[in-house]
């Protein structure tokens, strides 16, 4: 039979022959792994998420809200139950549209304790110098629920919370969210309703209460492979409790493993993910990456393209850290919580070696470790031993090896090179370890997981060959972040606009680094902050540019590349002289 990969079945055949040859040489380049300080709390941090919903309950009164309630459509139910679960992401949830607008601008509201009925179906109490309006959003029948926000405006002095009764909860949001342009996405919830939560405190209040909106756009509905036991509820019976009756039997915990010393530090590097593409959600695994700037520590995130390749699925992206069960423990054993990261930006992305790399909303976890990695190539490496941490089908780590083969069969869509072929040695891997790097014997990483390419892929125990994206093959393309120039402080000169732009480590408020200060930024530059799509960035950066001395009367086109263009944000609709655009930033 001929091989196949779960990816694409109809273009997998025999390799007839090996790929001759090897690229001109090239400098090989590499970053040494880096500990973050401390140790995550997870009593700690469980303590405090209960104590925060105990608080949040309180404050909503005796009142109760009418709330929301959306439900996914049949089809949407049996896509999920029928979904693959052998390679590849792994769905787990659909996305339910709502378009709740929250607005109290239009609402006849006076001061006093009196509480009346809001927005979305919720209650409001106003006093003169505090509000809170609060609301509930269910999805029938979830196991977990995200929420999806756009047009968020909250006035300073306003925090939004979601959270659950019992002992979860999660905020505050602030501003305009967690990307500062309006639209972000919840921590996830277990059970099949969110409490949702605005408080405000300052000064006037009915002024603060009618400079608040936003949308709730639309509603992650997790579904029952939604399993893994890094949300609190002791209570669901539904969530087995073997390590892991869901995966197959060749499948190794991670805490019953011998894991050499230079590959154990990857334990508190790979990440269980959860994000949105489309209208579907999807887990995968990924994993932290140094660079080699020791002036920053900047919380790159390793995955796969296949996983997710966009900008609002990497936005939406959810990270779980050190998420372990102990030795014969049981799959699903919450005793505190685990280190969470919500929200990532696009940094780098390619389908030919499989890769998408991220930068997370947030620092790295306390005991994280940023790993290390090297550009030179080990796909023609024959015999070369490979070690990994991932999390199959959403259940805590697991670990596996395997030996580099340069004479197993290929798929033709996935030429050696571009892919590490490899013979499995320990263990196996599943859908949801996509996207988990893979380290050499100095856990060092030089790729991630693609899937499985020989004539059963779907059999994790099987010997179908493991496939990983080689990062030798894209390194040129993530370089200006992982490898950046010397004294460059996270600030690249960039194609488009002939200007220069930072990356999100390199902040435009002053005393953080910020990019008018930087080397290849100084020259009287100045800053604009969160510019994106709109501008010809494929993800939201921060860009420098020259200042101009009136940007009400720029000279240039709406949405123009070129030096001493015009860039326009989305106040300017159509490409046409953008002068008048108060928000153009001129070149």
């Amino acid at each position: 039979m001929s091989p196949q990969c779960f990816k694409v079945p109809t273009l997998c055949i025999a390799a007839l022959a090996l790929l001759a040859g090897t690229s001109a040489t090239a400098q090989v380049r590499e970053a040494p792994m880096e500990k973050m300080p401390g140790v995550f709390d997870s009593a700690k941090v469980a303590a405090e998420r209960a104590t925060l919903s105990e608080r949040l309950v309180s404050q909503e009164g005796e009142e109760e809200a009418r709330g929301l309630v959306v439900e996914p459509t049949a089809a949407d139910l049996e896509r999920m139950a029928n979904a693959s679960q052998d390679q590849g992401r792994l769905l787990v949830g659909v996305t339910n549209e709502l378009s709740a607008q929250v607005r109290f601008d239009n609402l006849n509201v006076r001061l006093g304790r009196r509480a009346v009925r809001g927005p979305a179906g919720g209650i409001l109490r106003l006093q003169p110098t505090e509000f809170t309006w609060y609301t509930t959003i269910r999805s029938a029948g979830a196991s977990a629920v995200r929420l999806h926000f756009t047009d968020t405006d909250l006035p300073k002095g306003a925090e939004m919370f979601v959270y659950a009764r019992g002992g979860e909860a999660f905020g505050p949001y602030t501003g305009t969210g967690v990307f500062e342009h309006g639209e972000f996405w919840s921590n996830a919830l277990v059970g099949d309703e969110v409490r949702l939560q605005i408080h405000y405190s300052g000064p006037n209040a009915l002024r603060a209460l009618y400079n608040t909106k936003l949308n709730i756009s639309d509603v992650v509905h997790l579904g029952e492979r939604f399993l893994y036991g890094v949300m609190r509820d002791p209570d669901n019976a539904n969530l087995p409790e073997a390590f892991c009756s869901f995966n197959a039997s060749c499948v190794q915990n991670a805490s019953c493993s011998s894991i050499p010393s230079a590959i154990q530090p990857a334990r508190n590097a790979v990440a269980h993910l959860q994000f949105v593409v489309g209208s579907s959600a999807f887990i995968c695994s990924g994993g932290l990456l140094n660079d080699t700037d020791s002036s920053t520590t900047i919380p790159y995130l390793l995955t796969a393209n296949h996983c997710f390749s966009t900008s609002s699925s990497a936005n939406s992206l959810q990270a779980f850290f050190q998420f372990s069960t102990s030795c014969g423990g049981s799959c699903f054993n919450p005793s505190g919580a685990v280190p969470t990261v919500n929200g990532s930006t696009l940094k780098s992305t390619g389908s030919n070696a499989d890769y998408t790399l991220v930068q997370l909303n947030s620092a790295a976890p306390a005991g994280s470790t940023l790993l290390g990695w090297t550009s030179a190539a080990v796909a023609f490496s024959n015999g070369t031993a490979l070690f990994r941490v991932h999390h199959p089908k959403g259940a805590p780590q697991a670990y596996s090896t395997s030996n580099v083969s340069t004479t197993v069969g290929t798929c033709s869509s996935w030429p050696r090179g571009d892919r590490i072929y490899q013979n499995k040695n320990f263990g196996a891997t599943e859908g949801g370890s996509s996207g988990s790097p893979v380290m050499n014997s100095s856990g060092q990483v030089v790729g991630q997981l693609s899937g499985a390419c020989g004539t059963d892929p779907g059999n994790a125990c099987g010997s179908a060959a493991t496939v990983d994206g080689a990062f030798a093959a894209y390194f040129s393309s993530v370089s200006q972040f992982l490898d950046p120039p010397a004294g460059g402080g996270g600030c690249h000169v960039g194609a488009n606009g002939g200007g220069s732009f930072c990356t999100n480590s390199c902040k435009c408020d002053a005393g953080e680094g910020d990019c008018d200060s930087d080397a290849q930024c100084n020259a009287g530059l100045v800053c604009a902050t969160n510019v994106g799509p709109n501008y010809g960035f494929a993800s939201w950066v921060d860009v420098c540019e020259t200042p101009s001395s009136n940007p009400n009367s720029c000279v240039g086109n709406c949405g123009s590349q070129a030096p001493g263009g015009c860039w326009c944000d989305s106040a300017c609709s159509s490409f046409g002289d953008c002068c008048s655009d108060k928000f153009s930033i001129c070149g």
